[in-house]
């Protein structure tokens, strides 16, 4: 931050600074049996860097047309197929599209990565690294440096290795990001404090054979992550990865399950009311939830994306909705002749 000489400009700075956003570990560390729903999109002409300035950008890809669906999910790292071989993972995190895991060491800050197991091959990371420290603030860049080997050659002389691996997350710029809408024909999801991580990742793959070095490809990750401090995982994810060798495969996904927590009119489906005095949390749940609101509540009912009723209650303190499967839910909360809905999701 620039030095100031007044007391004015000493304030204005602490005020500036104490607005912005911060990602904390809260809502970021995954467990067991999470599911994080995504829809692949189309990234022609997608510009990662919004409108405005290096920080305080407005993001709108409310836009974006959907082409495929894609869901990540976690589960407990024993009874995975090479769950031996990451003794000190605390989790596994597969997809719907691609066969295989993930495997990553959780602490209270901290989200490590150990490596991965594929149809073909495997990765293992020798020792892990930090893909994310929380609080994750603007401005404030994480790095690490990394190596490993790939199976099925495994180690020894003839093996293949994992070298010069550099890893370098800069959370850029901070600021509202629009998305398409989870109910359809409702307005975009806004989400107002959210924070863009640019990651960028290179390495090299050498195969050795005889004891010489082959080079298999250097490798290149170019990847922006925008994060909500209410959501669970990066709700946007854009980025590239060359592989040295010509070939460029581009990523561009959303989560398309998840409601805005912004508080402007955009920020509303038409289906939900966007009344400020009426509030939900947590927001997402595992087991329960609270609502806050300036009068008494006669009546509550849950219904699935479709209208059906899947619960009800009366007046209560808590709401208990552990029985329910991870998805969307309208929450429609009635009082004194009025209904108010507010959108609730389950993991």
């Amino acid at each position: 931050m620039k030095k100031t000489i007044t007391l004015a400009s000493l304030l204005i700075s602490s005020m500036s600074f104490a607005q912005l956003p911060v990602i904390t570990a809260a809502n970021q560390m995954p467990v067991a049996g999470d599911t994080i729903f995504y829809s692949d999109a189309s990234s022609f002409g997608f510009d990662p860097d919004g409108s405005g300035g290096a920080i305080d950008v407005t993001w709108d890809y409310s836009s974006l047309s959907p082409t495929a669906s894609v869901n990540f999910f976690y589960r407990a790292v024993a009874g995975t197929p090479e769950a031996a071989n990451f003794p000190t993972a605390t989790i596994a995190m597969g997809n719907s599209s691609v066969a295989g895991y993930e495997y990553f060491e959780n602490t209270v800050s901290t989200i490590s990565r150990w490596g991965y197991t594929g149809s073909v091959q495997s990765l293992y990371y020798n020792p892990s690294f930090v893909r994310y420290s929380f609080p994750i603030t603007p401005g404030v860049t994480q790095s690490a440096l990394y190596s490993g080997f790939m199976s099925p050659l495994g180690v020894g002389e003839d093996s293949v290795t994992i070298s010069m691996g550099n890893y370098t997350a800069v959370p850029d710029s901070y600021g509202t990001l629009s998305l398409p809408a989870a109910i359809f024909g409702g307005s975009p999801e806004v989400f107002d404090s959210v924070i863009r991580v640019h990651v960028t990742e290179t390495f090299t793959i050498n195969a050795w054979i005889g004891g010489a070095p082959l080079n298999l490809g250097n490798i290149a990750d170019d990847y922006y992550f925008w994060f909500d401090e209410q959501t669970q995982d990066p709700i946007l994810i854009y980025g590239t990865t060359n592989d040295g060798n010509g070939g460029i495969t581009t990523v561009l996904r959303y989560q398309s399950a998840i409601s805005g927590t912004g508080t402007g009119g955009s920020g509303a489906s038409l289906s939900e009311n966007n009344n400020s005095s009426l509030s939900l949390f947590p927001n997402p749940t595992e087991n329960t939830f609270v609502l806050q609101m300036q009068t008494t509540v006669d009546e509550v009912i849950i219904t699935d994306m479709n209208g059906r009723t899947m619960k009800s209650f009366g007046n209560q303190s808590v709401y208990d909705v552990s029985d329910l499967k991870a998805g969307m839910y309208m929450v429609h909360v009635y009082t004194h002749g009025t209904q108010l809905v507010k959108r609730l999701m389950i993991r």
